[in-house]
């Protein structure tokens, strides 16, 4: 007897048939559906920050749609298929939480609940993948089309980890450290030097991307940088 289809199977048909029958979607690529992805992500985040169920639910479908819309895009070239995705994003997990399983995707007997030991673990699971496998990895594998802010925080908890010489240049300064002691204290000043930054003419974003640059060699990839376009 075949099995009930599933609400996922009918949206994975409702996507290929837009596809093949509606002119719009049939047009789209991967370079022309970079900026609403990036769209559809703030989208869910501001759902979080308004703590609305309903509306986290309908944009974290709306992202849904787009990774369905890239996979089969792929599948169409010949490239990959969403069922590919699905389990190279399995063996990934599977890889990278050897807290919790074992080399043959079993769950540990014990499993592992502390969080250090639990990110040295996971560390060590990403630089085995690494290793035998040597490439370019600029920006220490972050995606260089992050805004700055989180480029920043990212490279810098990636290099205080690795304890790079990078990390231990930009040390916190007394004064700082006892005007940030909380959030609300942390919006003050970020507020404080965004509003210096229009005083001087700057542009707070792009000085923090270049003092990246300077310091890790951040360098934004030009193919990272979503074309402008109104969503549909």
């Amino acid at each position: 007897m075949p099995s009930e289809t599933t609400s996922m199977d009918h949206l994975i048909q409702t996507v290929r048939t837009l596809r093949e029958n509606c002119a719009w979607t049939r047009a789209l690529t991967h370079e022309s559906l970079r900026t609403y992805l990036i769209e559809e992500c703030y989208e869910v985040l501001d759902a979080i920050g308004a703590a609305d169920a309903p509306a986290l639910k309908e944009e974290l479908g709306d992202v849904l749609f787009q990774i369905l819309l890239h996979a089969l895009i792929a599948e169409e070239q010949e490239n990959f298929t969403l069922e590919e995705v699905a389990a190279t994003l399995d063996a990934k997990l599977l890889r990278r939480n050897r807290h919790v399983f074992d080399a043959a995707g079993r769950i540990r007997e014990h499993v592992i609940d502390d969080v250090d030991e639990i990110i040295r673990v996971w560390d060590a699971a990403k630089q085995a993948e690494r290793e035998g496998a040597p490439q370019e990895r600029r920006n220490a594998g972050l995606p260089a089309g992050l805004p700055a802010l989180t480029l920043a925080q990212k490279l810098l908890d990636r290099h205080t980890r690795a304890d790079s010489r990078a990390a231990g240049e930009h040390r916190i300064s007394p004064a700082v450290r006892d005007r940030v002691v909380d959030a609300d204290s942390l919006a003050a000043e970020l507020m404080a030097l965004t509003a210096r930054a229009e005083e001087l003419g700057l542009d707070a974003e792009s000085v923090l991307r270049d003092r990246l640059q300077h310091s890790y060699g951040a360098k934004p990839d030009a193919t990272s940088s979503p074309e402008s376009g109104s969503k549909r």
